[in-house]
């Protein structure tokens, strides 16, 4: 997905923030063989899905780089080399009809190319891979 990210030159990383990204078995593995951490530094089952956890103090994913807890706060990821598909893919989301969307809570989606249905294959893979526990 190719794209330019309007994310970094706005420093923007609200949607680090309260997140509920889920990881794939392998992107959990290829994290603590990177950063050296414990599974359980930084995830969470959510019903039996690894999540990514949220800093208790900052409210923000543990690989953000912030001190404060506001939204609209700047924030650098630590593993943004290795960072979860779901977090390259993003604002791109499914909707109920398992159509890709850019998520209405992108406080920058007006700055995004619309996805494709290529985008929505992606996605759909990444939630079946999830679903069987890879």
């Amino acid at each position: 997905m190719g794209r330019s990210l309007p994310c970094i030159p706005k420093s923007c990383s609200a949607c680090c923030r309260e997140t509920t990204m889920p990881l794939t078995k392998s992107e959990a593995s290829r994290l603590v063989r990177r950063t050296g951490m414990k599974l359980e530094q930084f995830t969470w089952s959510n019903n039996g899905i690894l999540t990514l956890l949220n800093n208790e103090t900052t409210k923000a994913c543990v690989f953000l780089l912030t001190n404060s807890s506001d939204k609209n706060a700047e924030g650098l990821c630590s593993v943004y080399d290795i960072r979860p598909k779901g977090c390259s893919t993003y604002p791109f989301v499914l909707n109920q009809k398992d159509e890709a969307i850019l998520d209405v809570g992108c406080p920058h989606r007006d700055s995004f190319t619309e996805p494709t249905e290529e985008d929505a294959v992606t996605l759909l893979n990444l939630e079946e891979r999830l679903m069987r526990g890879g």
